[in-house]
């Protein structure tokens, strides 16, 4: 390698280092926020929650909307890529679970329809569109008013563990499931304008779609925690080729001086031999 070749690669790895260093800040922010959002959505659906199981209480019907008996599976994927293969182990979760229930299927992102194209261009599904950055409220009604006609929802999304580990996890938002097992309160008394069923049904789609914005938040996360891993191991993959590129560099300037001393050793050598 000439002294030309490492300058240039030195110059090339430097510039792609400032741009990790810029998607690793842009995606720690961006993690942060998600992060925020999880913990709000977590505390709403608490109070929800508590006041729907004293509504249960009352003996009416848990499920007052019209649902058409079968399952629905939803792949929540993404827009861009840089996220690892978080992404590709939540297909592969949701793939199974499709072919093994026979479930209707939804994809959210484009890069969903790019692995279902890729790997199983026979499946037919429903695509709707969401953005990376953040809950867009007009597509997240168009998403659950479709959503709300199946007996049982299942959402597939990454779910954040750490920075260094996220796994692909299924999330049931039926209203039914999603409030079971609540533990035992103190039984109050309320009075529900117009009806309890019609208190019931809100409740429910309520809760059912703020479940779903937490399993789509929750995969925000995990996908930038993911992006924020890689781009960190990228950055530190730079810095070992940086590295190696200055361990070169020293050792072609020592060769260099040492074949000028050299040079000059025999130039002596034959002067004095003259």
């Amino acid at each position: 390698m000439t002294r030309k070749q490492i300058v240039d690669q030195t110059r090339d790895l430097q510039g792609l280092k400032g741009l990790v260093e810029t998607y690793e800040e842009v995606a720690a922010l961006r993690m942060q926020a998600i992060r925020e959002a999880v913990l709000k959505s977590r505390e709403f659906l608490d109070g929800l929650s508590s006041v729907f199981a004293d509504a249960k209480s009352n003996g009416t019907t848990i499920s007052t909307l019209n649902r058409n008996g079968r399952s629905v599976a939803v792949f929540a994927s993404a827009n861009t890529g840089l996220y690892g293969d978080i992404i590709n182990k939540t297909y592969d979760l949701f793939m199974e679970f499709v072919q093994k229930r026979q479930a209707d299927a939804v994809v959210i992102g484009k890069l969903g329809v790019k692995l279902v194209s890729q790997r199983n261009p026979e499946l037919l599904y429903n695509y709707f569109d969401f953005s990376d950055a953040g809950l867009d409220l007009s597509n997240l009604s168009m998403i659950m008013r479709y959503l709300l006609q199946f007996e049982r929802i299942y959402v597939f999304a990454g779910q954040y563990r750490s920075l260094v580990s996220q796994e692909p996890t299924v999330t049931s938002i039926s209203g039914d499931e999603a409030t079971a097992g609540l533990p035992a309160r103190e039984k109050n008394l309320y009075l529900f304008e117009p009806s309890i069923a019609e208190v019931l049904r809100m409740f429910e789609q309520e809760i059912m779609t703020t479940l779903f914005s937490q399993s789509m938040h929750e995969g925000q996360l995990a996908k930038f925690a993911s992006r924020l891993f890689h781009l960190d191991q990228s950055a530190e993959n730079i810095d070992n080729s940086l590295t190696g590129l200055r361990v070169t560099a020293r050792k072609l300037a020592h060769n260099l001086n040492a074949k000028k001393q050299l040079n000059t050793i025999s130039g002596i050598s034959l002067w004095g031999n003259s």
